[in-house]
């Protein structure tokens, strides 16, 4: 298994030149006194998923719709205070309508949403990816909620944020940011998996590449077949986020989903819309998105690959937790059709 491929995907470190101007940025946007202090003048929403379950198509629609910020690729140049290029530049004023068009959640464009790897490893360690809430210090909570309420000022809206390798990192975001929001959503195990080793085959010419989030129990995936591995990849993402819901607040989470989400955009954003007013927050509805989207529906990786695949997730449902490694190693009834 190739992990360290990933880390094309998931955020390459910045050079050294923006990374000393950015860590002094850093120190500008947290370190003005009582920054942060008392509850947040708009709390964060969050986007929230497995790899490859339309959370980009999601921020987009949403970002077309509601009057809500986020952070732009101009932001994230100035990622050790984003706040700072609002208040001078404001690039979120300039967007333009989305072309609905992304690969592996990039959007391009100065002015398009982005993931913004490098903001959040100003509080985050890169690896391992999963971080409990006794692994992140009190000085980077106090300067994640310090940069969240400096940014939510400057953009004078609630703003919405998605990066994937946000579920991995809920319990010290849920402690430090307890205003926050949750979105979080959910498509066919069987099309995220597909389109996951699809991904795979596409970067590194094979399926044997890990692409994406690297969950708490990675190493124990990475020991299954390669068919079973991205289904236990959303098991083990999806876990963590009910976990964190149950431990938190359920009302401060909302379901999507993707299929409902094509079929008719209009009536998800109108529960996203019911959810955001539920939780006091009121967001300007202006812009008009399309009424729906295809799905693929075509199999685009290998055909035997596939329908091991399949097997495998009829025996493991997703309600279902994942089997040991010496319980993955043996048949199941799929397996001995």
């Amino acid at each position: 298994m190739n992990r360290s491929a990933g880390k094309r995907i998931v955020g390459r470190p910045a050079r050294p030149g923006r990374r000393i101007m950015n860590r002094l940025l850093h120190r500008v946007e947290c370190g003005l006194p009582g920054r942060g202090k008392g509850r947040l003048r708009h709390p964060p929403v969050f986007i929230l998923g497995a790899p490859r379950c339309g959370s980009t198509l999601l921020y987009q629609l949403m970002l077309d719709h509601f009057d809500l910020g986020y952070l732009s690729n101009f932001h994230c140049l100035f990622y050790g205070a984003p706040s700072l290029a609002e208040r001078f530049v404001r690039p979120g004023k300039r967007k333009r309508t989305s072309s609905f068009r992304s690969e592996y959640g990039a959007v391009t464009g100065w002015n398009a949403p982005s993931e913004c790897g490098e903001y959040w490893y100003r509080f985050f360690r890169r690896r391992p990816q999963y971080v409990p809430v006794d692994e992140m210090s009190e000085k980077a909570k106090r300067d994640l909620r310090a940069s969240m309420s400096a940014i939510a000022s400057a953009m004078g809206r609630p703003v919405l944020f998605k990066n994937l390798l946000c579920a991995l990192r809920l319990g010290p975001i849920t402690t430090a940011l307890p205003e926050s929001l949750f979105i979080v959503v959910r498509r066919d195990w069987l099309d995220t998996a597909h389109s996951i080793l699809e991904s795979r085959r596409k970067l590194f010419g094979n399926y044997d590449g890990w692409f994406s989030v690297e969950p708490r129990d990675v190493g124990e995936i990475e020991k299954l077949p390669v068919h079973e591995q991205p289904i236990e990849q959303i098991r083990s993402v999806h876990a963590l986020i009910e976990e964190a819901r149950n431990r938190f607040d359920p009302k401060r989470f909302i379901d999507v989903d993707y299929a409902d989400l094509c079929g008719d955009t209009c009536s998800t954003l109108d529960r996203l819309a019911d959810f955001f007013d539920a939780a006091g927050l009121k967001p300007a509805r202006s812009g008009e998105v399309p009424a729906a989207f295809e799905i693929k529906r075509d199999v685009r990786i290998d055909g035997e690959l596939y329908e091991k695949m399949k097997d495998y997730l009829k025996a493991n449902p997703p309600s279902q937790r994942m089997p040991s490694v010496d319980d993955a190693s043996a048949p199941s009834e799929s397996d001995a059709k």
